[in-house]
């Protein structure tokens, strides 16, 4: 199928490098097609390219909340690839379940379940339409991905979930601070839930939302033009599960050693404390079997060739 591309954007990657305090950079390459959006097909997800260049992943050891799981390594992306700008919504993975690709009913099911397996009174159905999907596992996730390839006609399966390199480094958009605005949270930059001290009022129009999903894009994007990556929910990746980075592949690709019966999960919720919020923390590993939780969603990436 024909791409719908858009060009033009005000989010664009002029610069080669990206100085930082202390020495630790990141770079950056630029790209004529860095920052543009295309669609592979009208029930496709929208999807923006970013930049090939390096990044320290992890967090310094100076940064407040931090866990020894976060040892910084630094990855090389030597291609642009394309991600979501959004996490997948209700819209899109409805469009799944239409095609008979994507489950359901036992989504649905699952999401009126407790933790225990039983059924929760306290139940909340947050809305649908554009607020991310929540309540798929990581093989759900699997499904929807390979339905886009399908759609869009991929012969080389080329969408697929970003590993927890390309998650942190479309998070950072070339920040090396806690979060991409700074180093304190900020109720102007995500769905953080209910007021709390310390974090600013609720930008007028977007105090609806206390302790529920959003819609996607209710919030500013970051300086590469993603929006969501902290607050709102939790988000899937492609990786396997281990306690640390320190074996982590360094070209940006998922990691596939390791408890693979669990899966890495990254971002922070709309009930998330600041410490779960920040670019670098790594989600404790999920099940990846796991559904119904009304918390977890996931996007998804592009290969492009």
């Amino acid at each position: 199928m024909k791409k719908m591309i858009q060009r033009g954007l005000s989010v664009r990657v002029a610069v080669a490098s990206i100085a930082v305090c202390g020495g630790l950079a990141t770079t950056v390459q630029a790209d004529e097609d860095v920052g543009d959006t295309f669609t592979d097909c009208s029930a496709c997800p929208e999807m923006i390219v970013l930049p090939a260049g390096s990044f320290l992943m992890g967090s310094p050891e100076s940064e407040p909340e931090r866990r020894e799981n976060e040892k910084q390594r630094r990855v090389t992306f030597e291609k642009p690839f394309a991600i979501s700008p959004t996490p997948i919504t209700w819209n899109q993975w409805e469009a799944c379940v239409r095609d008979r690709w994507c489950e359901g009913a036992a989504i649905d099911e699952a999401l009126h379940l407790g933790m225990d397996g039983n059924p929760n009174p306290n139940y909340r159905d947050y809305g649908r339409g554009t607020r991310p999907a929540v309540g798929m596992s990581w093989f759900d996730a699997q499904h929807f991905v390979g339905w886009l390839n399908w759609k869009s006609d991929s012969d080389d399966d080329n969408y697929r979930m970003p590993s927890e390199a390309e998650w942190e480094y479309a998070a950072r958009a070339g920040t090396t601070t806690t979060f991409p605005w700074g180093n304190e949270l900020d109720y102007d930059y995500g769905n953080f839930g209910k007021r709390t001290d310390g974090l600013g009022g609720h930008v007028e129009g977007r105090d609806q939302w206390l302790d529920e999903t959003s819609p996607v894009a209710s919030f500013p994007p970051n300086a590469w033009g993603v929006y969501d990556m902290h607050g709102n929910i939790f988000e899937w990746t492609q990786d396997c599960f281990q306690a640390d980075l320190s074996s982590a592949p360094v070209d940006g690709s998922a990691n596939t050693e390791g408890d693979c019966s669990v899966r890495v999960f990254r971002a922070g919720t709309y009930t998330s404390n600041s410490y779960m919020q920040r670019s670098a923390r790594r989600g404790a590993p999920y099940k990846a079997t796991a559904r119904g939780r009304n918390y977890l969603g996931f996007r998804v990436v592009k290969t492009l060739d």
